[in-house]
Formats: structure tokens, C-alpha cells, sequence
């Protein structure tokens, strides 16, 4: 499969406010200002849509939704968008916007860490999802979730289920121009969110040192091109996380409008700029990496490429997620379909990857380098091992200790990939003993943690699942 086909590949995913005050945000220009307005409250369900899974209040945190209204500008391109990432662009036509601020913060601002976490919602499967919100973040982040295109407010399709559909009463004035105005309301959410010295604000309090704006998958395509377009221009974000999109950058012109289905440009294959003055940081899994490949680019003191041996774009841990909040907020996807999807998760990795770019903000040093995946000499096939697992890349306790062949693409389920558990003999064969297993994950869980590609926290679940797995099966 070609690159061409890997973003047909990722599309095919899916082609009341309560008393509050409303803070001005001022840009580089007047014309340029938002308000936040909230929190929103009430609706016929009289709930957040896309709210944390979990018990968030016993990690001390809250969560609220905000408005964020304007008018946004969209860009033109000036010359051509060349694959090393030297765009120019300039801003045109304005357009009213109110979308939403999904905020969750610890409730005490003396745990904040300085950091928001800024995420680009993603709206592939025709409704607000986000992926970046794992347990690390509830460590003293501020996480905010962005409803930035169309999609998230409109939905598409006959049945569409975005946010107006889902409640009209509480996302009723929710306005959107389209997604070529999607770039500067991303924007636009990053200055709100700096901007908190108005009491009131829901940041308000807050010691606000830096904002890592991140995306997944169709989102990090999204954020590679503002990377490499907007960024320059605009200046609000400390940090850039373009993730899981092969370095495919989406377009600038020609996205969803209101009256028309979603549209899909084709994704142009690029570098993250090499003049960029602020850290990027690029993670992609197995199933990315053939794609990938041929657009790597070295690290350097502002940028970093993690690639996952293993992984899959959308992983079995990842799924049951998305399910978990699909079957709370009654809106369907064909997701959750994937029995035999890849048991190798990448988000335990991204939860490590944004601790390592907070730290970089604060003057620490870059995420520490990692191997690419290996390929065989036609470029084009993934390096495997006897087990059939991939070589090089990250690899996480599943490829040092393994049970399965893991595959990050999918002859059924493409974007899911593949477990091909081993034979009990073949388990037997590996591990003379139960504590023999137990005793070599948790090995390679520590090393995991001092490479600094999961957190403490990922190796104890590994330790845990070692100690209740029937490995090496008895009888």
C-alpha cells in the first residue's frame, strides 16, 4: 500500500450557558479577539459530551466546558508547499465562530505543573474523540480539548452526531465557518487559554508557563501543517506534537463547510520545519512506519521521532476505550469490531512522550533519542524477528518479552492490526516457569521507565498483568 492510500486509509475512519463573565483575549491585532464564555451548563442530557471515563474527582481534578467565540481567519498559500515544510501562508476571509473548551484542572492551583496539554479533538469518526487524555496528564496538567473543525459541532453523513445533534439544547449556538477556519480557532483557543488574568476565567489563578498543542491521526495531520504554516505566524504555542499521521500534513483550503460532506484533501508528506524556534516532537507506531519511512528526519536540539515496534493506529487497549465512551454517550463507530487488533498500546508512550516535552519547556533536557523501525534492504518491508515481531523501533515489554506476534496493520482490519498469540509449547519453549515470565517483564518494565519511554505507573500494570496471566499455561 502506497502513501497515497495511507491517508485514504486514516479518512475511511469516518468521511444553556451558565451565568458566567466573557474575558477578552487580544492577539497580535484587535480584530483577532475571542471571548471565553462559562461554564456550560443544563442541555436536554445535562452533561459533557466526550467527559473523562473514570473518576476524575478522586484525582483531584475538575472538569467544565467553556465557549470560545470569535471570528477566524482562513489562509491562503503563498508558493508551493514543498516537502521540507517552509510554508508561507497568509490569513484572508473571516468568519464568526463559537465552539467549545473541554477543561479539566486540578482542583487546586498550587498542583498545577504550568503546563497545558492543548489537544486538537479529532473528528474521524464523525464526533468529538479524544486520545490524549490518559492517566499521566492528572498529574499536575491542565488538559484542554479543543472542538477546532466541523465535524465536532456538525457531525456528517445521514446520521450526523456531532455536538449540536447530540444535545441542541446545550450546544445549540455552537457556530462553525468550516474547517479551513479550523487553523486560526486552534489558534485562537491557545491565546484564550493564555490569557487568564481575568477573575473568572476557568484558568484563572493559574501560573501559566507554557502550552503544548498536540494531535492524532487526522488531528496530528492538522497540527503538522500548522506546524509548518501557522505557527510561524501565530506564535501562541510553546511546543508542537504532531502524532500518529506518517508525517502527512493536511491542507489549508478545501475542508468541511457548512451544506457539504466532509471533505477529504489529499495529504501532502512534508518535514517538520526545520526553522521552527519552538520543540516538536513526531511519534509514530508500526502501522505508520512504512509510510513514514521516507519523510524521516534527523533529531535536532528542537525536534524528536519516536517510532512504536509493535503498535498498531488504533490498538485493542485504545478501542475499548473508545467504546467504553461510545456506549455512555449513545453514539456509534465501527471500532470497536477489532477482536484481534494489536495488543501493543501506544498511549502509555505519548502519556511518557508529553512529561518529557513539559520538561524540555522548563529548560530539561529533549526526549531522549530512540532507534527507528528497522526495514529490510527494499526499504519498503518491516524488519522482523524470529517471532515475527518488528526489529528496532521502541520496544515496550510486549516485543522483549513476548507471548504474540504483533502487527501494526491489519489484513482484516487495516488501521487495527494484528495478536497472533503463541502455542502453549511455544510458551513453555520461552518460559520454563510462571515466575520465570513475571520476572523478566518486570525487567524489561524497569528498563521501559529508564529509557524514559513509559511511566511508573505503566510498569506496574505490566507487573500486575504478568502476575495474573496463565503464562506458561498449566497442565
Amino acid at each position: 500500500m502506497d502513501r497515497r492510500q495511507f491517508g485514504k486509509g486514516v479518512a475511511a475512519l469516518g468521511a444553556t450557558v451558565a451565568a458566567g463573565g466573557a474575558f477578552p483575549v487580544w492577539g497580535e491585532a484587535r480584530e483577532r479577539a475571542a471571548q471565553v464564555t462559562g461554564p456550560i451548563s443544563g442541555g436536554r442530557r445535562n452533561r459533557i459530551f466526550g467527559a473523562y471515563v473514570g473518576d476524575l474527582a478522586a484525582h483531584g481534578y475538575v472538569e467544565e466546558e467553556y465557549l470560545l467565540s470569535g471570528a477566524a481567519a482562513r489562509y491562503a498559500v503563498i508558493g508551493a508547499q514543498t516537502p521540507d515544510g517552509r510554508w508561507t501562508l497568509k490569513p484572508g476571509e473571516r468568519r464568526p465562530f463559537v465552539t467549545r473548551l473541554l477543561v479539566r484542572r486540578p482542583r487546586d492551583p498550587r498542583r498545577f505543573n504550568g503546563t497545558l496539554l492543548v489537544e486538537w479533538l479529532n473528528v474521524s469518526l464523525g464526533f468529538d474523540v479524544s486520545f490524549l487524555d490518559g492517566p499521566g496528564l492528572y498529574d499536575g496538567f491542565v488538559y484542554v480539548g479543543v472542538t477546532s473543525q466541523y465535524g465536532g459541532v456538525f457531525g456528517e453523513g445521514e446520521k450526523p452526531q456531532g455536538l449540536k445533534d447530540w444535545d441542541a439544547d446545550r450546544y445549540g449556538m455552537l457556530v462553525h465557518p468550516g474547517d479551513d477556519w479550523s487553523y486560526d480557532i486552534f489558534t485562537q483557543a491557545g491565546r484564550a487559554l493564555r490569557a487568564n488574568g481575568t477573575r473568572g476565567h476557568p484558568l484563572h489563578g493559574y501560573a501559566v508557563k507554557g502550552l503544548i498543542g498536540a494531535g492524532i491521526s487526522q488531528s496530528g495531520s492538522r497540527l503538522l501543517a500548522y506546524a509548518n504554516g501557522v505557527q510561524p505566524l501565530a506564535r501562541v504555542y510553546d511546543a508542537l506534537m504532531p502524532m500518529l499521521c506518517a508525517g502527512a500534513a493536511a491542507g489549508f483550503e478545501g475542508g468541511a463547510a457548512p451544506g457539504a460532506a466532509a471533505a477529504r484533501t489529499r495529504p501532502l508528506f512534508a518535514h517538520v520545519r526545520t526553522d521552527l524556534d519552538v520543540p516538536a516532537m513526531q511519534i509514530n507506531t508500526e502501522f505508520e512506519a512504512p509510510f513514514f519511512r521516507p519523510n524521516r528526519q534527523p533529531d535536532t536540539p528542537h525536534y524528536r521521532s519516536w517510532e512504536i515496534a509493535g503498535a498498531s493506529h488504533g490498538p485493542a487497549e485504545l478501542l475499548k476505550i473508545i467504546r467504553g465512551k461510545e456506549d455512555r454517550d449513545g453514539v456509534g463507530s465501527r471500532w470497536h469490531a477489532f477482536d484481534e487488533a494489536s495488543a501493543v498500546s501506544w498511549q502509555p508512550t505519548s502519556g511518557a512522550a508529553i512529561q518529557h516535552v513539559h520538561r524540555w519547556l522548563g529548560g530539561g533536557p529533549p526526549p531522549p533519542p530512540q532507534e527507528p523501525i528497522a526495514f529490510e534492504a527494499d526499504g519498503k518491508t518491516i524488519a522482523r524477528d524470529a517471532h515475527g515481531n518488528a526489529l528496532g523501533g521502541m520496544r515496550l515489554p510486549e516485543l522483549e518479552v513476548p507471548i504474540a506476534s504483533y502487527r501494526g496493520q491489519g489484513a482484516r482490519h487495516f488501521l487495527a492490526g494484528e495478536t497472533h498469540p503463541f502455542t502453549a509449547n511455544e510458551l513453555k519453549r520461552l518460559y520454563p516457569d510462571h515466575q520465570n515470565y513475571v520476572d523478566r517483564v518486570t525487567t524489561a518494565a524497569q528498563a521501559a521507565v529508564a529509557a524514559g519511554v513509559i511511566l511508573p505507573a505503566r510498569e506496574r500494570i505490566y507487573v500486575e498483568r504478568a502476575r495474573a496471566a496463565d503464562i506458561p499455561p498449566a497442565g
